[in-house]
């Protein structure tokens, strides 16, 4: 495992030397930060909002942790037999600076320290493109393009969609943790956000210049 591990290292390592003209390599920016720990940055600050968009509670902490929960539950098999199943919790906890905050149903946003809100940003009502190829050549060049970290435009909104920030940066990588419900982590020219239980769009910088 490590192994092939340290084999897609050195591929990406690869293409993003290829790639240098990009100003970075998104994946690489990421993987980096998660060698160092659980939620990894330097320092977070951590803000909760309701389904309207409103910040109920901001919190800033140095050593910031986010870990999902499993619900232990029972079933019979075909033979009749009583089965004990684990599944992924809605509930996530949070472990700032020593304390742990259980949570769940709130929009939360971790921003790492350093990375600041894309203020006065105007979204266009209507937005034009044109270029391409085909589709699925289209899909794997984007996959390629996500791994180096390319210009983005990331806009978050509450449940109800409800506007709530806007970030953005010349290399952006974004993923989807397999252990956190409802999360998607992004790195953002080398800082880290963590989106939970929010709605968001990802854009290229391009499509709205």
């Amino acid at each position: 495992m490590k192994n092939k591990f340290a084999r897609k290292v050195v591929f990406i390592v690869l293409i993003c030397a290829m790639g240098g003209m990009l100003g970075g390599c998104g994946w690489l920016d990421n993987e980096v930060k998660n060698i160092k720990g659980d939620l990894i940055g330097n320092n977070f600050t951590i803000d909760f909002y309701d389904h309207m968009g409103s910040n109920i509670l901001t919190i800033d902490g140095k050593k910031v942790g986010l870990e999902a929960n499993y619900t232990q539950t029972q079933s019979i098999n075909a033979e009749g037999q009583e089965t004990t199943n684990y599944e992924l919790s809605s509930v996530v906890t949070l472990t700032v600076d020593g304390h742990q905050i259980p949570a769940t149903g709130s929009t939360i946003i971790f921003t790492e320290e350093g990375l600041n809100k894309l203020e006065d940003f105007q979204l266009p009502e209507t937005i034009e493109t044109s270029g391409g190829s085909v589709n699925i050549v289209d899909r794997n060049i984007n996959k390629i393009k996500n791994v180096l970290g390319t210009g983005k435009v990331v806009i978050v909104c509450s449940q109800m969609g409800v506007p709530i920030a806007v970030y953005g940066g010349k290399t952006v990588y974004w993923d989807i943790p397999d252990d956190l419900p409802k999360t998607t982590k992004l790195n953002i020219d080398g800082k880290a956000l963590y989106i939970h239980r929010a709605t968001y769009m990802v854009l290229d910088t391009n499509m709205i210049k």
